[in-house]
């Protein structure tokens, strides 16, 4: 009895395991909701958001609050808030590509 239900259970987790392969393309969670089915974007970032958060916070000596990616058209910037010492906010831009300012 016991091992039927050993091999049951071995059973499904296969079963469950394997269903996560069958799910089409399409319906894949990949933030493109079926758009540009199986196309990668390549991108010329030499700087993550990440790295550029901590280099604006470095280089100003402040916390960042916000963050986030603007595009315009090829070109990717990302835009930081920064809370500073003196509790001044202020906006820092960062060229994805190049990292530098702008």
């Amino acid at each position: 009895m016991a091992m039927n239900r050993m091999l049951s259970v071995t059973a499904l987790c296969l079963l469950l395991g394997n269903a996560a392969a069958w799910v089409p393309e399409a319906e894949a969670s990949d933030g493109h909701h079926g758009r540009d089915r199986g196309a990668r974007v390549v991108d010329d970032r030499s700087i993550s958001l990440d790295e550029a958060v901590a280099q604006a916070e470095r280089r100003y000596k402040a916390r960042a609050v916000k963050a986030e990616e603007k595009r315009h058209g090829d070109r990717v910037e990302y835009r930081i808030r920064l809370l500073g010492v003196d509790g001044r906010v202020f906006e820092v831009r960062v060229d994805a590509t190049t990292g530098r300012e702008d």
